[in-house]
């Protein structure tokens, strides 16, 4: 009897600042070529990798999924015993199941959630230089938070992202399902979620709640975020540390 292939979904964590970004560059450490690395010295052969979000240089990712074809169940059974001890510190794989045949990490998504991570001045330490970004000065979260709720919704998000060069007619559209700003003792953290991204868009928009919370943008600028290219503050790229992939969902 001939085998039959075998779809698995694998649920990942990474410290991004430990790497060049989830996809694979020649002779640079990334999180798809270390996956698909020890998935050859286990399988014997090269295993492409597919991963839902591909995620920049310096960001991290609480939960990001990839998948892969494996040629049977035994082969399978090999890859769940032995890839979880052959990961790098910085890289732990929370879950690996199989799935339909049709599932794709990267389309089958639904839904993702970001964070991006300020830390107030006084919670502030050297340590967390690579992992949020820092307040020196107070910032006005109700302001953020009016800032936030004015990118729900589904509109063109052209003006807060750039066009991935591998897929320069893919759709700008996106749908944001949720947006809000969060504040604890030390932090602020914006979070967000939407069916889709555009390549730096949540670190763009991050930046735009930014300033609206240090009053340099106010509500006729907040309400028209998508009026066109000159909107204030829509440009401007936040540092890669403090963007975390929060979770993925699927149907």
């Amino acid at each position: 009897m001939a085998p039959v292939p075998v779809m698995v979904r694998m649920d990942i964590a990474y410290d991004g600042s430990f790497t060049y970004g989830f996809q694979k560059q020649k002779s640079l450490m990334s999180v798809q070529g270390t996956v698909e690395g020890a998935l050859k010295a286990v399988c014997g052969s090269y295993i492409p990798v597919v991963g839902a979000s591909r995620t920049d240089r310096g960001v991290h990712a609480l939960h990001n999924v990839v998948s892969f074809v494996l040629r049977d169940d035994a082969l399978y059974e090999r890859v769940v015993r032995r890839l979880p001890v052959m990961m790098p510190e910085w890289l732990t794989i929370r879950n690996c199941v199989r799935e339909s045949a049709n599932f794709s990490a990267r389309f089958s998504t639904v839904t993702k959630t970001y964070a991006y991570v300020f830390i107030k001045e006084g919670g502030w330490t050297p340590f967390l230089a690579r992992y949020a970004y820092r307040l020196e000065y107070p910032v006005k979260t109700d302001a953020m938070n009016e800032a936030a709720h004015a990118l729900l919704g589904t509109h063109d998000f052209k003006g807060f992202g750039n066009i991935d060069p591998s897929r320069p007619h893919r759709d700008t559209t996106c749908t944001l399902s949720t947006a809000d700003v969060v504040e604890t003792d030390k932090a602020v953290i914006f979070m967000v979620s939407g069916d889709h991204f555009l390549y730096h868009m949540v670190r763009r928009m991050a930046y735009f709640v930014l300033k609206a919370g240090q009053g340099k943008i106010g509500v006729e600028t907040w309400n028209n975020a998508f009026a066109g290219p000159d909107v204030p503050y829509t440009r401007q790229v936040m540092a890669a540390g403090g963007l975390y992939l929060v979770a993925v969902d699927y149907a």
